[in-house]
């Protein structure tokens, strides 16, 4: 446990010098999970050299081999990667589901969808399920880049491959639609949000109806209200700290002095 500790810590030197003495002073081999620790700690320190060399110390495991694979995406050296995979296989270990969602996460950063998707459908083949994690991953990315419409194609496509989107889902979706000025199907999303009793970030909820006051999108922001309103999602506290930043013009929409209204009556019987 102190080792992990260490490692934690990024106190290489001492956590490298514990184990030593673990096997050759006490005669206690230490566990995977210590060299596990001990590896993410040389990674996270940029000592690739080193946690190679310890991998080769233990039983192969897929966490130790996710954690290596991870660094070299990170480092560039993307292309080792298909070569430390055969390894795995050759010792035995096969890459389980967070082996495969570090492959997702790199192919992601380089914005190779084409293999992230193919990763998803080995996955498959090997009898594993892609969880949600797998396809936030290629979300956040599709959205990052704008690609507005691949997005909204896999978030709708998701419950069909077995995957029901989670709240992080509906809120990079959510987001993504904000960023990109998609007013009426952020909306739409933000009202199925409300619908499964998800909440958007506040900050991103303030930025939206500002855009939409900005934009003079009113009848949108009517929906949006009636859709924040029905949901309960939000207090009167809220609506009175952000209703004067949002929306500045010197009439407020009606759909705003109703849902006030409405707070107020609630917490004022």
């Amino acid at each position: 446990m102190f080792i992990r500790v260490l490692g934690n810590d990024l106190k290489v030197k001492e956590a490298l010098k514990m184990k030593h003495d673990m096997l050759k002073v006490y005669g206690v081999f230490p566990t995977v999970h210590i060299y596990a620790s001990l590896i993410k700690a040389l990674c996270q320190d940029g000592e690739l050299g080193l946690a190679f060399k310890l991998k080769d110390e233990v039983k192969a495991d897929s966490a130790i081999y996710s954690t290596l694979i991870n660094s070299l995406i990170k480092a560039g050296r993307s292309d080792e990667v298909s070569g430390i995979l055969e390894e795995m296989r050759e010792k035995g270990c096969e890459p389980d589901t967070v082996t495969y969602n570090v492959l997702i996460n790199g192919f992601c950063l380089e914005n190779d969808f084409e293999s992230a998707y193919k990763v998803l459908d080995d996955m498959v083949e090997k009898g594993l399920k892609p969880d949600v994690i797998s396809y936030n991953m290629i979300l956040g990315a599709l959205f990052r880049i704008q690609n507005w419409k691949e997005g909204a194609y896999l978030f709708e496509d998701m419950p069909r491959r077995g995957c029901v989107p989670d709240v992080l889902s509906y809120r990079i979706v959510f987001d993504g639609l904000c960023e990109g000025l998609k007013f009426e199907e952020a909306a739409v999303i933000l009202d199925e949000m409300m619908f499964k009793g998800y909440k958007p970030r506040r900050d991103r909820l303030e930025r939206f109806l500002q855009r939409l006051c900005e934009s003079e999108k009113m009848e949108i922001l009517g929906d949006v209200i009636s859709s924040l309103n029905k949901g309960n999602a939000y207090d009167a506290d809220f609506w009175s700290v952000t209703v004067p930043e949002v929306c500045k013009e010197p009439v407020l929409s009606d759909s705003i002095d109703l849902l006030l209204l409405n707070k107020l009556k609630e917490e004022c019987p």
